[in-house]
């Protein structure tokens, strides 16, 4: 089974405490997912989270495991769901006052082992419009954020 690796970094204008809090509050991921895709949180226990994820029209359960080491990372597992393996890492660094790099690494290997690189160039595509779009809605987020504490 090939895996590949995508990263995704972007600058945010909060501490990281705040930051690792907000991805940490899993009722803040409909506010970071692209309008095309419908997130439901079926459930939530002891650092696992279940949900269901419709795109294209099609809907797949995720089964996931957290591992929370806040402020400095963030480890989503893939337990159950449409990939043959899926790890999602956040990481958090303080860059100044006040100020936050957030670094993604995805780990993945697509479902179908024979047409892997094939599959990999549309979801590589796919995942680096929606990370584009959830860094520019968290830092949206906290610029409002910090533009509300100013009044």
């Amino acid at each position: 089974m090939k895996h590949y690796i995508l990263f995704y970094s972007c600058l945010i204008e909060a501490s990281v405490e705040e930051v690792c809090a907000f991805h940490t509050d899993t009722q803040n991921l409909p506010l970071i997912t692209p309008p095309s895709i419908d997130v439901k949180i079926v459930s939530q226990g002891n650092n696992t989270v279940v949900l269901d994820i419709k795109k294209f029209g099609i809907t797949t359960r995720w089964e996931m495991a957290l591992e929370i080491n806040c402020p400095q990372s963030i480890v989503d597992v893939m337990i159950k769901g449409p990939f043959a393996s899926f790890r999602h890492e956040r990481h958090f660094r303080a860059e100044g006052e006040n100020c936050t790099r957030m670094e993604e690494t995805i780990t993945l290997a697509p479902p179908i082992f024979f047409f892997q690189s094939l599959i990999f160039k549309f979801i590589k595509k796919d995942m680096d419009a929606m990370f584009a779009y959830r860094h520019q809605m968290t830092q949206a987020h906290f610029r409002f954020e910090n533009e509300a504490k100013k009044l």
